[in-house]
Formats: structure tokens, C-alpha cells, sequence
């Protein structure tokens, strides 16, 4: 008997979310559970401290849960300019800036999201689905080599403070493949969230802890405004299949949804594509790119305003979490803590993210418009051929993930591969007026072809973590399969 499927950014909460399904848990059990040890054994990627986005589709119903952050401010009493710390990182070859420390906290929503959904959609009890996590923080997990590459990447954030310091290292240097890891802490505070309810994380102690690590510029008002939100989702057609993707308040699903539209006026992309056919999918990256302007930006939270563009249309590091259940359940979940601000809430084990330093989502300098929701480029998306077939699909990777996911779709549809292999395919991505060429994969006469397409080009060779980390499941009648960015960030499916 199959149960489900399950898929995520690394082995253990990959894991997780398997055992809970064979356990009789659903879809929802699966990805909560999977969320909560990600939020232990992948702190560079994700965080209790963070945010995230789940569309879900549960007992037929699609619905979107936006846990996504709020901007801080209400009621600050803090005063001066949020000065931040600059960290370069280089990814494959490929320099990125991130802005940390306090002032780049905003309001956490990923404990209010998935206590809600969970509330609302699970099946087991949340003591049980949270089981695993409060076993990982306390008795330890072992790093794998994509953890290790990951902790090396982004350890000099972590060395800010000696709290984010032993979230991913021995005490001397950052945690190498198969050295085990504890964090005590978050294991009391899953423990007490789970006894007590989210609230206490943003009304009692673990919420005073989160403002004083916040130094004032997040406020205890701040914390307790917080709610999050369930919506409808943003639908989209493509050959014939019907998505659903969030709205508000990504900033992607209606780039994307509009990218799709203009590629279906033309015939299907084939299974080997060749120059001309990237050119094809290039020119649409870069429609992608044109239609994020500042009316899209300023529009993006007006009810309706997306979906009615569509009508008009002619023709940090982050990590995702895919599951599905034998009964049709489905969801996509896509979290992040941004790259972290450097900052453990004291006594709790939680790193805190840096989403006001990161420009692609919040391009402001001020305490403006505090308690709104922030832009994010997160895009779980589930699609739907109408004859028994559904996917969950997501990416990490910043502003990677609309290009990811475009390429993922189209070798999917157009192309007709499996998940795995539409996941495994090199990449390019199309940003401003630079496209990036994955070499990994490809012969130098192919990069140098893929080189014509654009005036400006920058390409890498290592197989790494810059073209993001997504993960496919799928359901159809026959069962599951999946396809999970395992070569690139180590990420695991499970079908059990």
C-alpha cells in the first residue's frame, strides 16, 4: 500500500515527512513535519524566526496560507536609521550581497502559519507531528555534505554571535558531513509551542525573547498584530492545465502566470531543446522581467489586481517542502529565514531572519506602512491536468525560483520528462539585462552557444546551490513519483 510522497531540502525532514505519512498522517501532517525539523537541521535555509507561503489543495479545495512576515514599527520607540551590516557571498563564482543584524528583523510568520494550518487541515496530533523535530534538536542529526557546503557558505553571518555560531558549528569551524549537531532550545520551544499554542510566540516569553534580540526595533505590538491569512489562489492555465499559485504576496506567481500565457500562444517547447528553443524560453524570462514595474509592485496587495491582469494578458535562501497523500491531498511549501540576520531570540534556539535587508522584497529604508505584509518571490504552485494528475511544486533561490520553476513546468508539459528529471535539467536565469548559463550539465559548445542570447552573460561550472533547490511530487492514478534538486542542494524525496 502506497501512502504518499513526500520531498524536501534535506534527508531528515525528507524523512520526517515520510514516517508521518506511513504513520496515517495527510499531506498537511507530512509538510508540517517536514517543516519543523527543516527549521533544525537546515538553519541556514529556514527558521521558526522566518516566513513562508503554502498552497494547499485538501479534500478538493485549493486554498493559499500566507505566513509570509509583516514590517515592524508599530508603536517604535526606536530611533534612527535601520544601519545594517553588509556580508558578501559568493556562490559559484557569483558575488551576493546580504544586509543583516537587528535592524533587519521583520515580524515572524511561520509558527502562526503552520499552527493554523495544521489546526485547520491536520489529521494526527500536532504532539505527534512535531515529534521528530523536538528528536532532532535534542538527541542531534547528522550533517550531510550539501549541509556542510551550506553552513560554509553563510558562515560568516553566523559568527556574528556565539548563539548563531553553534547552530552550525563544532565551536571551531563549520560543521562538516557527518558531525552531529544538537540544539536543545528549539527543541523546549517546539515542546512548549506545542503545549501552549503559537500564541506564546508572540505574546509570552518566547515573543520578549524575539524583541529583545530585535533590539527595539521590533516591538511587542509588532508581535502581537501578527495573523496569518488564508486566500484564494491566484489561477493560471498552461496547455490545457490549470495552476494555482499565491497572489499576495509573492511578487512571482503573476510574473510567472503571465510568462506561461505568452508561451502558450506558441506551440509546446520539445523534449530536446535546442538553440532556438532557448531563445524562446529566454525571451520569456525576459517578458518575466518586464512585467514586474512599479504599477505591479504598488498594485500587488489591491484584491483582484493580479487576476484581472492576467485577463488583460494577451494570450534569500530559501527551501521547499512537496507532499501528497493517497487520498488527493497536495501541498507546496515554500519557507525561508532570508539568509538570517545572525541572531538567536535568546533561550530559544531560534535564528531570526533579515528580510529588511534583502532589496528584491523590500526595496524600502524607512518604518513605513508597519504591520503590512512584505513582498516575497516564493511560489508553491500546484498544477492540475484535469484527468488525475496534480503537482506540487516550489524552489529556493531568491529571485531564481520564477525561472526555476518556468523551466521545471515546461520540461514537465511541454517536454514530457519525469520529475526527476525535469528537476535534474541545467538551468539558465534571466535577471535585468544578465543571463546566467549553468554549465554543470552542458558541454563548453553549449555554453557558448547559450552565450548568443544575450549581450551580457555570466556562467558557472560547479554544481551548487545559485540555480536553487526545487522539489517536485506527483500524483496520479498509477501513484507517486518525484523529483527532488538533490545533485544541486542534496535535497531527498521519499514515496512510501
Amino acid at each position: 500500500m502506497t501512502h504518499g510522497a513526500c520531498a524536501s531540502g534535506d534527508p531528515h525532514s525528507a524523512k520526517a515527512g515520510a514516517d508521518i505519512l506511513k504513520a496515517g498522517g495527510n499531506a498537511v501532517d507530512a509538510t508540517v513535519a517536514a517543516g519543523l525539523v527543516a527549521a533544525v537541521t537546515q538553519p541556514t535555509m529556514t527558521s521558526l524566526g522566518g516566513g513562508g507561503i503554502l498552497t494547499l489543495r485538501v479534500d478538493g479545495r485549493v486554498i493559499v496560507c500566507d505566513c509570509f512576515s509583516t514590517l515592524p514599527g508599530i508603536n517604535l520607540r526606536k530611533r534612527g536609521e535601520r544601519e545594517l551590516d553588509v556580508v558578501t557571498v559568493s556562490f559559484e563564482g557569483i558575488d551576493v550581497d546580504f544586509r543583516v543584524r537587528a535592524p533587519s528583523i521583520a515580524v515572524p510568520g511561520t509558527v502562526a502559519g503552520l499552527w493554523e494550518t495544521h489546526a485547520r487541515y491536520g489529521r494526527l496530533p500536532l504532539a505527534e507531528v512535531a515529534a521528530p523535530a523536538v528528536q532532532a534538536a535534542r538527541y542531534g542529526y547528522r550533517v550531510t555534505e550539501a549541509q556542510g557546503k551550506a553552513f560554509n557558505l553563510l558562515g560568516e553571518i553566523y559568527r556574528m554571535t556565539p548563539q548563531s555560531w553553534a547552530l552550525l558549528s563544532n565551536g571551531r569551524e563549520t560543521a562538516e558531513k557527518g558531525e552531529l549537531l544538537r540544539n536543545p532550545d528549539i527543541a523546549d520551544t517546539i515542546e512548549q509551542l506545542v503545549e501552549e499554542g503559537a500564541q506564546v510566540f508572540y505574546t509570552g516569553d518566547i515573543g520578549r525573547a524575539i524583541t529583545t534580540a530585535a533590539e527595539g526595533w521590533l516591538t511587542p505590538e509588532d508581535l502581537a498584530a501578527y495573523k496569518p491569512i488564508f486566500r484564494e489562489p491566484l489561477l493560471g492555465t498552461y496547455r490545457g492545465w490549470v495552476l494555482y499559485a499565491p497572489a499576495i504576496p509573492s511578487v512571482t506567481g503573476g510574473m510567472l502566470f503571465a510568462t506561461l500565457r505568452a508561451l502558450d500562444d506558441e506551440g509546446p517547447l520539445p523534449r530536446d531543446m535546442k538553440l532556438g528553443d532557448w531563445r524562446r524560453l529566454v525571451d520569456a524570462m525576459l517578458h518575466m522581467e518586464r512585467v514586474r514595474t512599479e504599477e505591479y509592485e504598488e498594485r500587488l496587495f489591491e484584491e483582484g489586481y493580479l487576476q484581472s491582469m492576467l485577463a488583460a494578458c494577451p494570450g534569500g535562501n530559501t527551501m521547499h517542502i512537496s507532499a501528497a497523500d493517497e487520498d488527493g491531498n497536495i501541498v507546496a511549501y515554500t519557507t525561508t529565514v532570508g539568509e538570517s540576520a545572525g541572531i538567536v531570540a535568546p533561550g530559544t534556539g531560534v535564528i531570526l531572519n533579515n528580510f529588511l535587508g534583502e532589496e528584491d522584497i523590500y526595496p524600502g529604508t524607512g518604518d513605513d506602512h508597519p504591520g503590512r505584509r512584505m513582498m516575497s518571490s516564493m511560489c508553491p504552485l500546484i498544477a492540475d491536468d484535469g484527468q488525475g494528475r496534480s503537482i506540487a511544486l516550489g524552489s529556493a533561490g531568491s529571485a531564481r525560483i520564477k525561472t526555476a520553476i518556468l523551466q521545471i513546468l515546461v520540461h514537465l508539459i511541454d517536454g514530457g520528462v519525469s520529475p526527476r528529471e525535469a528537476v535534474r535539467r541545467s538551468r539558465v536565469h534571466a535577471e535585468g539585462d544578465t543571463l546566467y548559463i549553468e554549465g554543470w550539465g552542458r558541454t563548453r559548445d553549449e555554453v557558448s552557444e547559450l552565450k548568443t542570447l544575450a549581450e551580457k552573460t555570466e556562467s558557472t561550472w560547479d554544481c551548487g546551490f545559485f540555480f536553487g533547490g526545487a522539489q517536485v511530487v506527483e500524483h496520479t492514478s498509477d501513484g507517486f513519483r518525484t523529483g527532488a534538486d538533490e545533485d544541486r542542494r542534496g535535497c531527498v524525496a521519499y514515496v512510501v
